[in-house]
């Protein structure tokens, strides 16, 4: 991945950078040796605390809503990854007017900044949510069936890109990321819901009957993939797939926890129906990322396993105080 060394010295500003993705960014160019400014909120815990001191990272607790507070900001930025987000299918539908605000308000604001700086990429994170359901492998060029307002919204971003493409000449990457998880992820998600519950040797619960399929991508591969598709010249105006190419069920998925915190036989599991928190109408069942255009286009296979993830998340999370 010698186009990584591309980012040393560069100025990037990652929105969101505070987030469970986004301090994963932040990390991975600081140690590149990239000037990372960041913009976030500061209201989903810091995740960056552990990076503050560090000389070549200044970080805004700023809103992307506000445009005028965010503008100056953007002067002489490279690449602007735009991270920022309402996070949680399930809070965004009963949040439709902070979604719709963040999603749509924030990142037109975002990218009209990014613009008028005369940035040279603009980076947009999507989502796996776009697709909707489908039982083959999702490809970047559709079809699209959003069953959320969460969903809907992102789609509404990647228009924004190409139309800001088409009318200013910014050009952009769109990353769709396929069920991310590690270390710094909130307890909202399967897997670190999971993992808190089985570690304290508290009940499993899974909705439905635990058939449905995602693609669990460790938060890494996600990075390396994320970084290398805003720096490719490959990567102009294209829309990638972060995902790993294999489907895992919610009940192997319990299962592989279980085994790897050797929590089998102590830690129950059972099956609840969909609520008013995890709506049935909402719920994609099989999630599959096709990654053809990943490998071909920027050279790069996500590396770790759903297994060798786990243990690495396991490690942190017995270690993280």
């Amino acid at each position: 991945m010698d186009i990584l060394k591309t980012y040393e010295n560069s100025r990037v500003l990652v929105t969101g950078g505070d987030g469970f993705i986004g301090s994963h960014h932040v990390e991975k160019l600081l140690s590149l040796g990239a000037n990372v400014s960041v913009i976030d909120t500061m209201l989903c815990g810091n995740k960056i605390g552990h990076l503050v001191e560090h000389k070549n990272l200044t970080v805004h607790k700023l809103d992307v809503t506000d445009k005028d507070s965010i503008a100056p900001l953007f002067k002489d930025k490279g690449i602007v990854f735009h991270l920022a987000a309402v996070v949680g299918v399930e809070e965004t539908q009963h949040e439709p007017l902070e979604v719709l605000n963040v999603e749509i308000i924030g990142t037109l604001n975002v990218i009209a900044l990014a613009a008028q700086n005369k940035a040279k990429r603009f980076v947009f994170a999507s989502s796996s949510e776009v697709y909707g359901d489908t039982v083959k492998p999702m490809v970047e060029p559709g079809p699209f069936n959003p069953k959320s307002t969460y969903a809907l919204t992102k789609m509404v971003g990647e228009h924004y890109c190409r139309a800001y493409f088409q009318k200013h000449g910014l050009e952009y990457t769109l990353l769709r990321y396929f069920n991310t998880y590690g270390p710094r992820q909130d307890d909202r998600f399967v897997i670190s819901r999971f993992m808190d519950r089985a570690s304290n040797k508290k009940e499993i619960f899974i909705f439905g009957d635990g058939n449905q399929t995602r693609d669990f991508t460790y938060v890494e591969d996600s990075v390396n993939m994320s970084l290398l598709a805003a720096v490719s010249n490959k990567g102009v105006n294209q829309a990638f797939n972060l995902g790993t190419g294999k489907a895992v069920s919610v009940n192997n998925l319990a299962k592989i926890i279980l085994k790897t915190l050797d929590a089998a036989d102590k830690v129950k599991t059972s099956y609840v129906d969909y609520d008013n928190i995890r709506s049935r109408e909402i719920e994609i069942f099989n999630r599959l990322a096709n990654i053809d255009k990943v490998v071909k286009l920027l050279q790069y296979k996500p590396e770790t396993t759903l297994e060798a993830g786990i243990q690495k998340y396991v490690k942190w999370y017995r270690n993280r105080k």
